[in-house]
């Protein structure tokens, strides 16, 4: 895929997100983001990806209904033309130990972490296919972010693990459903940019836990999704762990 006047869509952008649309603009590519409630953050990287010298969008929308999420899609086409590719990046990390599990963090995580990527994915499927290929054949691209822990699961993130096992299993088989016309695959971080909340000693017993001994920073996520867009387009069904080692084991 060539950046250069591509559009991409990517859900979320807070954090890692916003520095991926930044990295795409100065390559050539519109941007558009979504958001649900962080309206200021996703405004100021709109901002500055048209300072960069790209064009940018910000798009209200809770992508836990289909029909939003759809309507994202359509504006993102409305805007730019056409959707060349998708970055599922939007995301709830929520601790729930066992002992204090209720029906409705199943239902939350499950809408956040698998329904809203599973509607907006489908629903750029639908677009990409109905738009023309580009010099390679191909329709567009689609990139989930999963959680290395979906393969190696902890404790006290039940039902987060089991909307990021689904959606690993959602990646394999919407590849094998798009092939081959739209490429999809999968990235599954650790830790990327420690949030907020966490204590430094939480920090602490991450990175001991981390064979390469630090966090992940977001260009070893985004690094990735870039080669997925742009230096291939042999790969699809793939599920990359951007973990630092940790799924190895070596703390136990």
């Amino acid at each position: 895929m060539n950046l250069q006047g591509a559009s991409i869509l990517i859900t979320g952008g807070r954090r890692v997100g916003g520095k991926l649309a930044v990295e795409l603009a100065q390559r050539g590519a519109s941007v558009a983001l979504t958001y649900r409630s962080s309206r200021d953050a996703i405004a100021a990287t709109v901002a500055e990806v048209q300072r960069r010298g790209g064009r940018g969008l910000a798009i209200e929308a809770d992508l836990t209904h289909a029909d939003e999420a759809a309507a994202a899609v359509d504006a993102a086409v409305t805007r730019f033309g056409r959707l060349d590719a998708l970055i599922n990046m939007a995301s709830v990390f929520q601790r729930t130990p066992f002992e204090t599990l209720r029906p409705d963090h199943f239902d939350t995580l499950i809408a956040s972490n698998l329904a809203a990527p599973y509607h907006t994915a489908i629903a750029a499927a639908r677009r990409m296919l109905n738009q023309p290929a580009d010099d390679a054949g191909k329709h567009g691209k689609i990139v989930n972010i999963g959680d290395w822990a979906a393969d190696r699961p902890y404790r006290d993130y039940l039902p987060y693990l089991v909307a990021k096992g689904g959606l690993k299993t959602f990646t394999l088989a919407l590849a094998a459903e798009l092939a081959p016309r739209i490429a999809v695959n999968m990235i599954q971080p650790a830790m990327i940019e420690p949030p907020a909340d966490l204590s430094a000693d939480e920090i602490a017993e991450v990175i001991a836990k981390t064979p390469l001994a630090r966090v992940g920073r977001p260009e070893d996520v985004n690094n990735l999704i870039l080669y997925l867009l742009t230096g291939t387009d042999f790969v699809t069904g793939a599920c990359f762990r951007v973990d630092g080692g940790r799924f190895l084991g070596c703390d136990d």
